[in-house]
């Protein structure tokens, strides 16, 4: 029985962690994920996907911030054999963390690393036209997506692709290969492959105001940014309508958009009524 503890935070994160419940020869000692947080308007107290499906599943449940001596000492207690992190985010880990468990801990990154390092691979590799990704099982060390593969599988981008429908993609593809790829890395722990670093790509974190559309672009480009940043954090423009007044508008196809205050409708139906402000950026 090899004692596990997993690390992680999104949706994504969690069809890993369903994956592990099913194969008997692991045993989830600990999962780790953030502390609940106030979301929306009304600042509730909400559970990421990680919390709220451990908390049904009756699993031990830690949730931090940082990695405190406090908490290091409590998982050293653990006597853990190998730890896994799927989307986990901040805090990072030092290398007094990634020696706990026995066999370090293997992460699961959605690229074909060394390229597309960083937190938002996915919409990146859309944006950027890409037609083959990989998703990258690797060690962890002390620098960002920087350690020893472990396993690569490769899938196609197709041309429609969302965020949404890329990580969704990567992480089932994951799935059905977890048992085999942790199995023999459990194994094998030293038959890594070193990233050519000369390789790397990083591109930066995408948020509300990068999610602004730049209409310089060639259109194949600008329809693969509004597809890449689908579900978050929506792709943007100005528009002006006949009073003169500018409004933000949201794309959440190429075809289906949104002005503040609004309902989602195609832009065909709305066209006649705004124009769209390519000036500025």
């Amino acid at each position: 029985m090899t004692n596990l503890i997993f690390f992680g935070s999104s949706d994504y994160s969690v069809i890993i962690l369903k994956k592990l419940l099913e194969i008997k020869s692991f045993n989830i000692s600990a999962v780790v994920t953030k502390i609940d947080k106030p979301v929306g308007r009304d600042q509730q107290i909400t559970a990421n996907p990680v919390a709220d499906f451990s908390r049904q599943n009756k699993l031990n449940l830690l949730q931090v911030e940082e990695f405190t001596p406090e908490f290091k000492l409590k998982i050293k207690n653990l006597k853990l054999d190998l730890g896994l992190c799927v989307a986990f985010g901040p805090p990072f880990f030092d290398q007094e963390m990634i020696d706990i468990p026995k066999l370090k801990i293997i992460n699961i990154h959605p690229s074909p690393l060394p390229k597309y390092r960083g937190a938002t691979p996915g919409p990146w590799q859309i944006i950027n036209g890409e037609t083959k990704s990989a998703v990258t099982f690797f060690q962890i060390d002390a620098l960002p997506d920087h350690g020893p593969v472990v396993a690569q599988i490769t899938f196609d981008i197709d041309p429609q692709e969302t965020a949404a429908s890329f990580y969704q993609k990567a992480f089932n593809l994951a799935a059905n290969d977890l048992e085999s790829i942790l199995s023999s890395y459990i194994q094998h722990p030293t038959q890594l492959t070193q990233q050519d670093h000369t390789q790397k790509t990083y591109f930066p974190k995408l948020n509300k105001d990068s999610a602004q559309i730049d209409w310089s672009w060639e259109l194949p480009k600008i329809n693969r940014f509004i597809n890449a940043l689908n579900p978050w954090p929506i792709a943007w423009t100005f528009v002006v309508n006949h009073q003169n007044q500018k409004l933000k508008m949201k794309f959440f196809t190429p075809t289906l958009v949104q002005i503040e205050g609004k309902k989602i409708t195609p832009w065909s139906e709305i066209s006649k009524y705004y124009t769209i402000d390519k000036s500025e950026k």
